[in-house]
């Protein structure tokens, strides 16, 4: 009651949110693609899903496509400054379900005491923003370093599932699914998994979006002990799961760091 009172106090305080940092979305074709065809996946930045506000430099990107068997290497990206985008582009050589994943080279920035409060408050830190207010630093600056990590899930021809929507691929901080989407229609839940170094992470504020929810996301909600939580399918199309995880190495250069994860995928009609 004591977190939420002050959490509640400082929305009040600060008004309306100020958005200062964007997702990363893989964004996958909407139908299975034929066997030996290129697929193109659109890498997406911004708040408002999957809507892109710019396209991000292919060297800062590393990038693959992996099914239940093999990793495929030869992804070609190409960035478009004028569509805001870039796509990642292969030719997957079986038919099933394939997961692109896509990670960035760590950046930094600085931000005022009253920014960083506001980020922490609406993307998904009010833990930290608490952890901030029982220290008695709300009105210190930030530097923090930060790296996305992101997987998109897509069919290829009329080949079974093989489960690789539940691969691991050792991402910093990863979502795995635990049922396939594929599968699932509205009414019913799909169960997410999130981990940290490998590990589950509990407490995690995990949330869903689909396209035309504007700069809020559609739901959220907290993972258990194992890391898992399950998130309700209300509509079919394109839907994305995702979440900021935040630690305070206090290093020389920064004193926090921020790694953001999503998964993209399609509820069938």
């Amino acid at each position: 009651m004591k977190f939420l009172f002050a959490i509640l106090l400082f929305i009040f305080i600060v008004g309306p949110a100020t958005l200062f940092s964007h997702d990363l979305w893989l964004v996958p074709p909407k139908n299975p693609v034929a066997v030996g065809d290129p697929i193109d996946v659109v890498i997406a930045v911004g708040m408002d899903f999957p809507l892109s506000l710019n396209s991000v430099n292919p060297a800062r990107l590393t990038v693959s496509a992996v099914n239940a068997t093999q990793v495929v290497q030869d992804v070609e990206l190409k960035q478009n400054d004028e569509a805001k985008q870039t796509v990642a582009t292969f030719s997957p050589d079986a038919s099933g379900s394939w997961l692109v994943s896509c990670s960035t080279q760590p950046n930094q920035l600085e931000m005022k005491a009253a920014e960083f409060n506001n980020y922490l408050l609406h993307d998904g830190l009010p833990q930290v923003l608490a952890q901030r207010m029982d220290s008695g630093q709300l009105d210190r600056d930030a530097r923090e370093q930060y790296s996305k990590y992101t997987k998109a899930l897509l069919r290829v021809g009329h080949g079974e599932s093989n489960q690789v929507e539940s691969r691991v691929l050792g991402q910093k901080l990863e979502i795995i699914l635990l049922e396939n989407p594929f599968d699932k229609k509205t009414g019913e839940t799909l169960t997410a998994q999130v981990l940290f170094e490998g590990k589950p992470l509990e407490r995690a504020n995990l949330c869903w979006d689909h396209p035309g929810n504007g700069e809020a996301y559609f739901g959220q909600t907290w993972t258990d002990t194992d890391g898992s939580a399950k998130l309700p399918i209300s509509q079919t199309g394109l839907m994305t799961v995702r979440l900021v995880h935040m630690t305070q190495p206090k290093t020389e250069s920064y004193e926090w760091e921020s790694f953001w994860s999503s998964f993209t995928f399609h509820i069938p009609e």
